[in-house]
Order: structure tokens, then sequence, then C-alpha cells
């Protein structure tokens, strides 16, 4: 009896919706063209933070560096000192201190102080009044308006090269004062040298985080494909040997984990080997004893269960023996895979079933022949017992790097539901009535060899329904390395 509860309390507030603790920003959720790639993605973080740190250098050598005056400028600067010298001509003696204090705290670029007229002692061989050609001499004659002595105060080994003039002014009204103006225009420093070095570091250190990565995900490709290779025909290459310890460790694990499981499998199929061999010899006691059986319908009945028992222990140590046993078990060989198909088409056309290769593709893959003519069987056997008859059809399957061929057996039949098809693949189940007549329409193990051998050669299968009715069952399977073939036609008689 179900127990209905009632609102006389107050109503509960519905319960917040709390953000999701994987949820992304926004920005991050946009379709940036991000690669999928580990080593793309470090490398694309690499060149990120490269591009960020050569971003925030530039900005910081056009912050940090000391900004361009207007009034440092070669001739505005002798403008200036020729106007502090027309004050300095018309103050009285005792103001002039003063005023040449005010006018250093004004101009301290120009560095004036007083000067008692003493002078370095002249460079030898050079003239005396060659410092009154000066450009900026002249500029500061010019201001001042009337003669103005100039004396150069430079000291012998640095006159002319310290990009300055040291100068001693003496007015006419005998006032002097020492200052200092800019010989030349500040030159900017070379952008061609800064160009090409933030160039060649961005080129050699995106080219190095390239390889680094590389290096670093390589032992992640071995991993990736030994793990790929595992429990197909192929054979599984070595894992690496070098590498982080990180991926050393997931290697080591890797490789205890597959010896766990091929132990495992050995195991069972053992196990199953050993009941099955157990089981023949009841099974036979009991046939023979069947047959003293007087009554014909009982005795038809009982041979009927005991072939039923026979074939489920031997259909189930088939599944364990080609579908499920050891990985690789067995030499691969290359097989022309349109010679397989044609042969089953051939076995099954000679016992009157409708059975026909439409288009055939002659590719060698690498497998076991004998397993891969067993899956195309079993998907013929069930077209011919569920839709009246098969057709075979051979095309490439696969992409640019990884080609292959596929062969697909279509028949008329009622299909299989969407919502089965998954378990269908399974061990042990069968389908609908459709598809499950009786007994003798087998125990469920045939899509499931199929499926375990197709997987075992690194292909894939398929199970779809024509949308016009009928079913398709398509194996894909990967080309052997550098084989493939012409296209032909044939048909099975």
């Amino acid at each position: 009896m179900s127990t209905v509860r009632t609102a006389t309390g107050p109503a509960e507030a519905p319960p917040t919706t709390a953000p999701h603790p994987t949820r992304r920003p926004a920005w991050l959720r946009l379709p940036w063209p991000r690669p999928k790639k580990a080593a793309g993605q470090i490398a694309l973080l690499v060149v990120a933070a490269l591009l960020a740190a050569h971003v925030l250098a530039a900005v910081a050598v056009l912050a940090l560096r000391e900004p361009w005056r207007p009034d440092e400028r070669p001739g505005v600067a002798a403008t200036r000192l020729s106007t502090v010298a027309r004050l300095l001509d018309a103050a009285e003696p005792a103001e002039r201190d003063g005023l040449l204090r005010a006018a250093a705290q004004g101009l301290p670029t120009l560095r004036i102080a007083p000067w008692d007229g003493a002078a370095p002692s002249a460079e030898p061989g050079r003239a005396e009044d060659e410092i009154g050609h000066h450009p900026l001499i002249e500029r500061l004659r010019d201001g001042f308006g009337r003669t103005l002595p100039v004396t150069d105060l430079s000291p012998g080994h640095d006159r002319g090269r310290s990009g300055v003039l040291q100068i001693g002014i003496t007015t006419p009204s005998g006032a002097r004062m020492r200052a200092v103006l800019p010989d030349d225009f500040p030159r900017p420093p070379a952008q061609g040298p800064i160009i090409f070095t933030f160039v060649f570091l961005g080129v050699s250190l995106t080219l190095l985080s390239f390889w680094a990565t590389r290096a670093l995900t390589a032992p992640l490709a071995g991993l990736a494909a030994a793990a790929e290779a595992f429990g197909t025909a192929e054979e599984p290459p070595p894992l690496p040997k070098r590498g982080p310890e990180e991926v050393l460790a997931l290697a080591r694990a890797l490789d205890r984990m597959r010896t766990r499981l091929l132990r495992l499998l050995d195991d069972r199929t053992q196990m199953l080997a050993a009941i099955s061999h157990d089981l023949r010899t009841p099974i036979t006691r009991l046939r023979l004893r069947a047959e003293f059986i007087e009554d014909e319908r009982a005795r038809e009945m009982t041979l009927r269960d005991l072939d039923q028992m026979n074939g489920l222990v031997e259909s189930a140590l088939s599944y364990v023996r080609d579908g499920q046993g050891t990985p690789g078990e067995g030499e691969t060989t290359l097989i022309d895979l349109a010679s397989v198909v044609q042969t089953v088409c051939d076995g099954f056309s000679d016992i009157g079933a409708a059975v026909s290769l439409e288009r055939t593709r002659h590719v060698l893959v690498r497998g076991r022949p004998d397993d891969l003519q067993r899956a195309i069987t079993n998907l013929v056997d069930n077209a011919v017992k569920y839709g009246g008859g098969a057709r075979l059809v051979m095309g490439p399957a696969g992409s640019g790097d990884r080609p292959g061929v596929a062969v697909e057996v279509l028949d008329d039949g009622p299909g299989i539901p969407d919502a089965e098809r998954s378990a269908m693949l399974q061990p042990f189940v069968r389908g609908d009535r459709a598809r499950n007549l009786d007994a003798a329409s087998g125990f469920g193990l045939g899509l499931s060899i199929v499926l375990a051998i197709v997987e075992g050669h690194g292909g894939r299968l398929r199970l779809e329904n024509r949308p016009g009715g009928g079913f398709c069952a398509r194996i894909e399977l990967p080309l052997a390395a550098g084989r493939s073939g012409e296209t032909g036609a044939g048909k099975a008689a």
C-alpha cells in the first residue's frame, strides 16, 4: 500500500543548481583552433608564453626608456642658455649667485654652475677658436645678441668624444658661468639588431619547443600503438624504454596488465577445453543408451537434445579458441581477401544457396586465413538463414593514413532492431523470433565470433538495417603495409 504525503508544511524551496565543477569559462568554450594532440597543445602553450614574453619585453622597453623631452634638443638648449646669459649679464653682482642657482634648478640638464674663469690647457694642434665655429655656439651667440666669449672646458682627452659640450661663458659685464650643451641630437637605438634578436629568439625557441614536446610525447605514441595492437593479429610493438619516469611507469604497468590478461585468457581456454573434453564421454554414453529406448519419439527427442548439448559445448569451445583465445595465436600471413570471399561464396553456391559476389577488390591483408574465412562464413550463413540469400560487395574503407578494405554481406531479411543490435554481439545472445526460429538456428555465438575475429585482425564490424529493407553486415580490415591491388568484378557460380 502506497503512502501519500500531504503538503501540510511550508513548501520547500526548489534546490539551487550548483555550477558544474568542470564547466570552463566562456572564452574557452569558443571554437578556438586548438590542436588535439598533446604535442601540439604543449607547443602552443610554449609559443604563446614566448609571444607573451616578447610583448611584455617590448612594452617594458617602451615604457621604461627615458622619455623624450623637447627642451633637451640642442637648439632649444642653446637658446635657453643664451637667455640665462642675458639675465646674468643684466643682473647685479650680488644677485648673480642666486640667479645661477635658480637657473640650475629650472634647467637641470644644462648643469649650470658658477665659473671662476679657469680653463684646461689646449690640446696640441687644436685651434683656440675651433669651438667658436660649432653650430650650437653660433646659435648661443645669436640668441645672446652681442659678442659672447665662450671657452671650451672639456678635458683634453674627452673633447668631441662625450657627446656634450662643456663650456664657460663670460658676459660683457664680467659675469661668468659654466654649462653643458648636448653636442648632437640623441640618436635612438638601432632597430634592425633589436628586431633581428627578437625574431631569432622567437624562431629558435619555437623550434626548440616543438622538438622538446615531440621528445616528451613520442613515448606516449608508442604506448598507444602497443595498446592498440594488443589482442590483434599484428605483432605488438615493443613498449618504450626511454622517456619520463611517469611514461616508463605506465609502460611497465601496461606490460604487467598484458601478461595478466594473457594468463587469464589462457586459463579460461584451457578450462573450457577440459570441460568440453570431459563432457564428450558422458554425451557419447548417453547417445548409446538412447539408442535402446523403445519409444521412437522419445528416442528422437533424446538424441536431438544430446546433439544440441554437444553442439553447445563445441560452439563454446570454438568461440574461446577462435574468437577470444590468446591474441596473436597462430601464424599470420598475407592473404588475398578476394580469394577468401570467393571461396566462401563458392561453398554456399555448391549447396544451392543464393549467394553472389557482385563486386570484388583484390587486396592483401595480414591475418589468419581460416579465421577470416570463418567470420565471413558466419555472416553469409546468417544472411541465407534469415534473408533467403546473400550478396557480397567489396570496396575501399578507412582513411588516407590507414587505408582498408570492406566486405559487405547484404540480405533481404527482417534485420535487427536498433535496441538489440549491441546485445546481438554478446555471446549466447540470440535475436527476436525472426532470427530465432528454433534451437537449430544456433546458440548465439555467430556474431560474437565474427566480432572477436575481426577485432583480432585490427578491423571493425558494423551491423546496419538497410533503408529499403534488409540487413547489412560490414567487415572493415586494414590493408597490409604498402599492399593494394586493382578492382575487378566476379560472381559466384
